[in-house]
């Protein structure tokens, strides 16, 4: 699914397409550019519901977004490269994952 400004302000229907440019202007969405102008995709439709929610049903002030999108994006990020080491570890042979496994345990217990 590829939308326009106006496709996108109808399907979350609490934006306006002026709103929406300020959003793009500040970095807080990021549409594909093309020929055809500015192409929203799911990702893009997500994020933009989710300002809306940040600013609409929890009252963030507009100056707090870009810092609650920026640690959303960190985990994100993170969570990605935890699942790569995750399946990296998958694909050692048993007792290699049975000693990251072990030394993984021993760093999360806690230190009395």
């Amino acid at each position: 699914m590829r939308l326009d400004e106006r496709q996108v302000a109808e399907v979350v229907g609490v934006i306006s397409v002026s709103e929406l440019r300020v959003w793009v202007s500040e970095g807080w969405v990021r549409p594909a550019s093309g020929g055809g102008g500015q192409k929203f995709d799911e990702t893009d439709v997500a994020r933009i519901r989710l300002v809306c929610e940040l600013r609409e049903s929890l009252g963030l002030e507009e100056d707090a977004v870009p810092l609650v999108l920026s640690l959303i994006d960190q985990l994100h990020g993170l969570r990605g490269e935890l699942k790569a080491l995750a399946g990296a570890i998958d694909d050692q042979p048993e007792d290699i994952r049975d000693r990251v496994r072990g030394a993984y345990e021993a760093r999360m217990r806690p230190r009395g």
